[in-house]
């Protein structure tokens, strides 16, 4: 069996050449013209790399060179590591800190990242193939960058196919918000990709007539979706630009596609800005929710727009690939208890969940407790962290299972709820944050420990933003500290306030009284 990711791709750029493979911005590309692009970029990634298994850093975004570089990694057999153009130098630089990138392949909106700092604590194997001609960079360090061009690549040799790599090969490593500060970087093998893409098929039948809208960036794992079901069952990816992510009902009612992955937020934006007109996106077949809690009232709304759609509540932590228990939206009567959310549903064929106390004693039905995750799509553990790889990934009788850090329940007929968060991580508009990373660099900025940060508003369990609190000094929304956060951190992990408390609330157990902080906004006390 081949396990290499860009495999199923090659296959079907053999039997859907003339086929719509992508279409991004003002480029189309069939399957044949996008294979004719991602051979010669594989072919150079192994030519200018020691490693038979590349590890290649993707600076892009929503561009052709994004969907060739991650593609192009895939084919020569290496690890792609998504890293936003959007990120402040200092997380980029402390990506380069943490993993020895082989190469980097960059487009235009990564180029701006490309100072002087970067270039020369990155890798020197820098490829732009948005670019027609190779260039070089004088740095001040007195060394040279050289930037390849689409004049470096190798010509296209139709003769050449995907390296074949084992079960067990780190296809991609996705960085998540990490308690320490430090984000933690998810390692996906090949097998946990291809057990996610073959259970998607079992169950929504993909065909190459269908059209995916690309909604998300590839820093979200929902893209491991868009990009590889997609490929392999040789569909067509229509990537939506980032002036319409937000609010995606005029691109869906032009382009017209079949299946839509996206987070929940999505569709109450939509329906704030008053897009989700019953039967307006009468395309759809396929509608999924995933990355936070799906409200009944936007799942609602959505089917009514959607009125050719089935509409899934999916849910999976980036541990487990992507997603893997779902759970069919009917209507409001099979919605979780007094929550007024879609429940996450029943495990995909092969993966196991199950519920645990504070003990990890297994719990019975309708208990709370921590939710646990095994089965064949789980990550391989964090990169360069045994001892937490260890920790969340426990083996409790006889199986290697994720610790979510989720509160649910399972109800007795075996569908799983989703109640929260048992620990400090939230979603802020459907991405992973921990609250003790945004903590750990307040602390640095404004000099004092006596630091809090809370998602703020919440509603149905999903932020659109964060809030902070600090002690100890005044000046808390001093402009010069909060371009110093803005420096460190990316844009939707920035509190929008910093407030100045003269002591921060503790609970019983000395602890950060979040819901006390919470209730103080709420009550407009601060």
């Amino acid at each position: 069996m081949q396990y290499n990711l860009a495999h199923p791709f090659y296959e079907s750029s053999l039997a859907h050449p003339g086929g719509l493979a992508l279409s991004v911005g003002d480029a189309q590309f069939t399957y044949s013209a996008l294979r004719e692009q991602v051979q010669p970029i594989a072919r150079w990634l192994l030519h200018h790399s020691a490693s038979s298994a590349p590890r290649v850093g993707i600076l892009a975004s929503r561009t052709p060179e994004t969907y060739l570089g991650i593609l192009g990694t895939c084919w020569a057999g290496g690890t792609y590591i998504p890293l936003s153009p959007k990120y402040p130098e200092e997380r980029l630089l402390q990506h380069f800190e943490r993993i020895a990138l082989d190469a980097l392949i960059v487009d235009s909106n990564g180029m701006a990242l490309l100072t002087d700092r970067v270039l020369s604590r990155g890798p020197r194997n820098i490829l732009t193939p948005g670019s027609p001609a190779s260039s070089e960079r004088q740095l001040e360090d007195g060394t040279k960058a050289v930037l390849s061009g689409r004049d470096a690549l190798p010509a296209f040799d139709s003769s050449d196919n995907p390296v074949e790599v084992s079960p067990d090969h780190t296809a991609y490593i996705i960085f998540t918000s990490g308690t320490t500060g430090i984000p933690k970087g998810v390692m996906i093998p090949a097998s946990a990709v291809n057990h996610f893409v073959e259970a998607m098929q079992s169950q929504y039948s993909i065909q190459p007539t269908d059209r995916m809208a690309g909604l998300t960036e590839i820093t979200f794992d929902i893209s491991v979706f868009d990009l590889f079901v997609t490929w392999k069952y040789g569909a067509a990816l229509l990537v939506v630009p980032a002036t319409q992510m937000m609010a995606p009902s005029s691109f869906i009612q032009r382009y017209r596609p079949s299946i839509v992955f996206t987070v929940p937020s999505i569709a109450a934006a939509m329906q704030r800005m008053k897009l989700l007109a019953p039967n307006s996106m009468t395309s759809l077949r396929y509608s999924f929710f995933a990355g936070e809690p799906l409200p009944v009232a936007s799942a609602s709304m959505w089917k009514a727009a959607a009125p050719n759609s089935i509409v899934d509540n999916l849910f999976g932590p980036t541990e487990a690939t992507v997603v893997c228990i779902g759970q069919r939206f009917y209507g409001p009567e099979n919605a979780t208890p007094t929550r007024g959310v879609v429940p996450i549903g029943t495990p995909f064929p092969g993966m196991e969940a199950a519920i645990v106390d504070g003990s990890r004693e297994f719990v019975a039905d309708n208990q709370n407790g921590e939710l646990l995750l095994s089965g064949p799509q789980l990550s391989s553990g964090y990169f360069g962290d045994a001892e937490l790889s260890s920790k969340c990934f426990p083996t409790l009788a006889g199986r290697r299972w994720y610790r979510t850090g989720d509160l649910a329940y399972r109800d007795t007929s075996g569908i799983f709820h989703h109640l929260g968060r048992i620990d400090n991580q939230v979603k802020v508009l459907g991405l992973r944050v921990e609250l003790e990373e945004i903590e750990a660099h307040l602390r640095e900025i404004y000099e004092t420990d006596s630091v809090a940060a809370i998602a703020w508003p919440v509603e149905h369990g999903s932020a659109s933003g964060i809030v902070a609190f600090v002690c100890g000094r005044t000046g808390a929304d001093d402009p010069a500290l909060k371009t110093l956060i803005k420096k460190r951190l990316p844009s939707y992990m920035v509190p929008s306030t910093v407030h100045h408390l003269e002591s921060i609330p503790l609970n019983a157990n000395g602890k950060v009284n979040r819901k006390e902080l919470a209730e103080l906004l709420s009550l407009g006390k601060l």
